[in-house]
């Protein structure tokens, strides 16, 4: 995969998310899409739900494309997700708190669209920043 088709399949996601509205994914993931947390369901519309909840949980939801690299059939995304926590994270009960967390996700690709993603987000970074934890142990 080129750059150019790589940014135009990011830029479907990221506004997938950016938007609140997951018709954005039928531009940019296979239909057969696997996540590997078992918490969202197999294919596309696991990713739609996951959108929907992010999406409730969380006003002026923001994710940024901070860094892009594309080897072979690999698009690696360095990016930052913000936002006020209005709804309940990961059984965090909503504190009205901002956060901004860094995430890399790693993306396969097949027949020119994501197939599979594999992510690292900051956890210990959102737990602080919503109230769960003490920003120092």
């Amino acid at each position: 995969m080129d750059r150019a088709a790589a940014l135009r399949l990011m830029d479907h996601f990221l506004a997938a998310y950016n938007e609140g509205d997951p018709r954005h994914l039928d531009h940019c993931l296979h239909p057969e899409y696997r996540h590997p947390n078992p918490a969202v369901e197999r294919g596309i519309e696991g990713m739609r739900a996951a959108i929907r909840r992010w999406a409730a949980a969380v006003e002026g939801l923001s994710l940024t494309l901070d860094d892009l690299v594309v080897e072979g059939d690999k698009v690696v995304a360095r990016m930052t997700f913000s936002g006020r926590q209005i709804g309940a994270i990961m059984d965090i009960p909503p504190s009205g708190r901002h956060f901004s967390v860094g995430l890399i996700d790693i993306f396969l690709v097949e027949d020119g669209l994501f197939a599979q993603h594999w992510d690292e987000m900051d956890l210990l970074g959102l737990h602080r920043q919503l109230g769960a934890l003490p920003d120092r142990v």
